[in-house]
């Protein structure tokens, strides 16, 4: 296992210039009103549709014409306060980088309705409506998956490629921000990341890429050249640790498609 990752990484060398978010919409035909249609994405899924600019915009769009859904709700609701602004389901700003809960596509004349307060998707633009009809609606799955079980780095890293695909590579800052949020609903107080430091190699993903996104605590980036050490994440505060040995029991971070 550990000559396999070593040559995998020797034959990469560099990081993917690919920062995009591992995110995957769904189209639901089930017709619900607004919160009906959030519970159910966040129940089965992540939540209801974010759409942070127009490439994701686009995708929406394709995936709607593929499931010939013509109106459908995303996660954009007109909030009760901040001056009544419109909020994404995923409320919690910390998540965004800067501009993303900006994004807007609004049709000709929208919003427009006073009590018309949730957004669906119609022909490729944005309408407001009463939050009471009934719609199709689209929900997002972040391709990260949390394991609340306790194993050591080699149990999970073969529990995540058994049952999903690997252990999570956090190669850039929105891949951070997913693997921070999914971190917070952990049972322990860290959560095993796909990272391994190695005698001569130093720190790398087991994906196979180099660490050139890193976010590390004070003072846990540093280990002895030749010493053996694997990262977590800090389940509360995001920031990550080396100053765990294998054989420690944490929970874990799997993904679900190839990064």
């Amino acid at each position: 296992m550990t000559l396999f990752l070593i040559a995998t990484l020797l034959f990469s060398g560099l990081c993917s210039l690919s920062s995009s978010v591992p995110r995957q919409f769904h189209v639901v035909k089930e017709e619900k009103n607004w919160t009906e249609a959030q519970q159910y994405c966040r129940e089965e899924l992540t939540d209801l549709a974010t759409i942070d600019d127009m490439t994701e915009m686009e995708k929406v769009k394709s995936i709607i014409h593929e499931a010939g859904a013509e109106k459908a709700w995303i996660g954009l609701k007109q909030g009760s306060s901040l001056k009544w602004q419109w909020q994404w389901s995923l409320a919690d700003r910390n998540f965004y980088r800067e501009n993303e809960t900006e994004f807007r596509n609004w049709g000709i004349n929208q919003p427009g309705g006073e009590t018309e307060k949730c957004v669906n998707l119609y022909e490729g633009k944005w309408h407001d409506l009463h939050c009471s009809q009934p719609r199709p609606f689209i929900c997002y799955d972040d391709k990260l998956v949390l394991v609340r079980e306790s194993k050591t780095w080699t149990e999970e890293l073969q529990y995540c490629r058994e049952h999903h695909v690997d252990l999570v590579s956090v190669t850039s800052e929105r891949v951070q921000r997913w693997v921070s949020e999914r971190a917070k609903g952990a049972s322990t107080a860290h959560v095993w990341l796909g990272l391994r430091h190695a005698c001569g190699l130093g720190w790398f993903w087991v994906c196979g890429e180099n660490v050139c996104y890193s976010n590390w605590a004070p003072g846990q980036e540093q280990v002895e050249s030749c010493k053996y050490r694997v990262g977590a994440v800090e389940s509360g505060g995001g920031q990550w640790v080396s100053n765990l040995t294998e054989t420690d029991k944490l929970n874990f971070i799997c993904t679900t498609e190839e990064q």
